[in-house]
């Protein structure tokens, strides 16, 4: 039996379901899921029972097996569960530890020689991101989950030094990418968990779903558009910005209206999306931040949004320039994908607002005209 098979004859036996006109199909990334014949909508296509859900608890009871005499409730639920997946591939006889219970699951999750992830970007890619705010995001995280690792690998290592030379990062960041935030509807838990088979459809923005609890027992994914035969089932992992996606799932959609960019000033930190969402609260910082005025002026109005503009310009000189030939021979065509969506986001965002600068320059020039004053500016102004 292939991989998929032998995890979906698992789920099912242990009360789990997945709709049996679908299909698992290899896809470069990993898994698609397709129907085999025409779905009606309103199917539930796969159902976890909670006794499958990974979470830290689960994650602990198996690693106090393994480190009798360590203490890890400091371990984060991350470390926890990424400690946990990989010791189901360090381990590989099943029956030496009952409680690595998913090797079936861990057998289905994407090798790391397949992720796209920030964190499994080239060194060339991941410079290609320099000038962006994603380039610092990939880099932090990758501090963050490294010393978190080396937490766990010294625990690992001073339990069984074999262990330890197992425990290596390659196999450790592949894992810590598997853990995603995950809300059930209504909010029935906001933790970082991982629900087999409900977790194994890919993403499409806006396509209707539900995640259900049926009763006490499960968690159910709903799909309720109808789909034809041989058409991919997608599940909806909410509105996110393509920086989110790349960072944590490893693909980007062209023009994602979610997009943001964050802008900082000093310790404060503001997202901006496409059409200058959020645009208010940043003029507000710069107003406050130029004018001494309890009630701020034409000339405060005309200072702070030079202020703005001079730093989205700057932000927008910083951002890569279109990649040539010889670079995109040498980046991965979906890392390459990634960085024109993402970068192509960034740099609407900013265009527009360099026109909500624009706006506030024109209100300026009307408070000074209300008041008596006509300005006149340079043709460089």
């Amino acid at each position: 039996m292939s991989d998929s098979e032998v995890f979906v004859a698992w789920l099912k036996e242990k009360g789990g379901t997945f709709h049996n006109t679908t299909q698992h199909v290899r896809v470069p990334s990993g898994y698609a899921i397709l129907a085999k014949e025409r779905l009606p909508a309103d199917s539930t296509i796969v159902s976890c029972p909670f006794d499958l859900v990974i979470t830290k608890a689960i994650a602990l009871k198996a690693l106090s097996r393994l480190f009798p005499s360590e203490n890890l409730s400091n371990w984060s639920a991350r470390q926890c569960i990424s400690s946990y997946l990989c010791f189901h591939q360090i381990i590989d006889d099943a029956s030496y530890i009952p409680e690595l219970a998913h090797r079936p699951y861990v057998n289905m999750l994407p090798s790391r020689e397949k992720l796209r992830t920030g964190l499994h970007f080239t060194p060339l890619e991941l410079d290609m991101f320099r000038g962006t705010n994603m380039h610092g995001a990939i880099t932090d995280r990758e501090t963050e989950w490294r010393r978190e690792w080396e937490e766990c690998r010294a625990v690992v290592s001073n339990v069984d030094t074999r262990w330890g030379l197992l425990f290596t990062w390659s196999v450790a960041r592949s894992t810590f990418n598997s853990i995603v935030q995950v809300s059930a509807q209504g909010n029935y838990f906001w933790k970082p968990v991982l629900l087999p088979g409900v977790d194994a459809l890919n993403h499409a923005r806006a396509h209707p779903v539900s995640w259900v609890v049926t009763d006490a027992e499960n968690i159910s994914l709903v799909i309720h558009a109808s789909a034809n035969a041989g058409e991919e089932l997608f599940n909806n992992y909410g509105a996110k910005p393509n920086s989110e996606f790349i960072l944590g799932y490893g693909f980007s959609l062209p023009h994602n209206p979610d997009d943001t960019i964050v802008l900082k000033i000093g310790d404060k930190k503001w997202e901006v999306g496409r059409e200058a969402k959020g645009a208010d609260q940043v003029w507000d910082a710069f107003l406050s931040f130029v004018s001494q005025n309890p009630e701020p002026d034409y000339e405060d109005y005309l200072e702070a949004a030079a202020a703005l503009d001079d730093a989205v310009q700057q932000l927008m000189q910083r951002l890569p320039a279109d990649k040539g030939p010889s670079a995109r021979l040498e980046m991965r065509p979906e890392v390459m994908a990634m960085l024109h969506d993402y970068v192509e986001g960034q740099r609407d965002i900013l265009r527009s607002l360099v026109e909500f600068c624009e706006t506030k320059k024109q209100l300026a020039v009307e408070m000074a005209k209300a008041a008596g004053i006509d300005l006149v500016f340079d043709d460089d102004d």
